[in-house]
């Protein structure tokens, strides 16, 4: 009895996880109050929508992140402000074990990202992610420190 009860528990554990999961990759940064200011700029330059359909890997910046997004790239310009996004933005679910030199996935700007291990610390390019990968139901989110520099 206590094995069957045992057994329910985990799988209504189970359950209620991958339910708390379903959610698009859109609706999933806007969960994240730390990624507030990325959000913005995704919905200011209609990026967001983009992300609710096919599968993605997104960098996101977190808010208290320098420079985000660089002078160049403020909401007065919405062009330069989406292709600085667009650098953010990878087609297809990324990790670590996926990319190299040669063959890194290519960011909706046509940039390749690279996303390593180094000394126990997962990097996006230069810049460190911080924590594992957030999932949503149509791929990845790697929380960043910084920004991702285009064409690094």
């Amino acid at each position: 009895m206590r094995i069957a009860r045992s057994v329910s528990a985990l799988l209504l554990g189970l359950l209620l996880s991958f339910s708390a999961q379903a959610a698009a990759v859109a609706t999933t940064l806007v969960a994240q109050p730390e990624l507030s200011r990325f959000t913005a700029a995704l919905k200011a330059t209609g990026l967001d929508a983009r992300l609710r359909q096919g599968q993605w890997t997104v960098f996101a910046p977190v808010g208290s992140a320098p420079a985000l997004p660089p002078p160049p790239y403020r909401a007065q310009d919405l062009p330069a402000l989406r292709n600085w996004l667009e650098h953010h933005l990878v087609p297809g679910r990324m990790l670590p074990a996926s990319t190299s030199v040669a063959q890194a996935p290519r960011s909706l700007a046509g940039s390749g990202v690279q996303l390593w291990g180094m000394a126990g610390q997962l990097v996006a390019d230069d810049a460190p992610v911080r924590g594992p990968a957030v999932q949503a139901d149509n791929g990845l989110i790697y929380v960043l420190t910084q920004p991702l520099l285009p064409f690094a």
